[in-house]
């Protein structure tokens, strides 16, 4: 079975088939500014889905990152974000299935100023 994680900037929603979920430093590249150090923070219960979860750069604010997404939710998420899932029998994250992706896909919206 194909697994995904699902890519978002200011360009769109990219699903990203992978067979295995990217380590740390590669994350860290995915969710920050290339050539800039960056470390990630989580952000949970932006979907109906509680298992899926949101890696965003957390130092975004200082690096002055444009929003980029609006979550079902109405969270607004900055910079490149990374959505995968949380397995809780191991308690970190995984990748994510078709149906999750359809689910992200659907109902995350890009960030456009006139959201507000």
């Amino acid at each position: 079975m194909t697994r995904f994680y699902v890519l978002v900037n200011s360009t769109g929603i990219e699903e990203v088939a992978a067979t295995e979920m990217p380590q740390i430093p590669e994350i860290q590249k995915l969710v920050g500014i290339p050539g800039q150090e960056a470390f990630f923070e989580a952000v949970y219960h932006c979907y109906s889905d509680p298992s899926l979860a949101v890696l965003v750069d957390d130092d975004f604010l200082r690096k002055a990152h444009q929003p980029t997404m609006l979550t079902p939710k109405r969270v607004i998420l900055q910079g490149q974000v990374l959505v995968v899932a949380i397995d809780p029998q191991i308690e970190d994250f995984c990748l994510l299935t078709q149906k999750q992706v359809e689910l992200v896909k659907r109902k995350t919206k890009l960030y456009q100023a006139n959201l507000r």
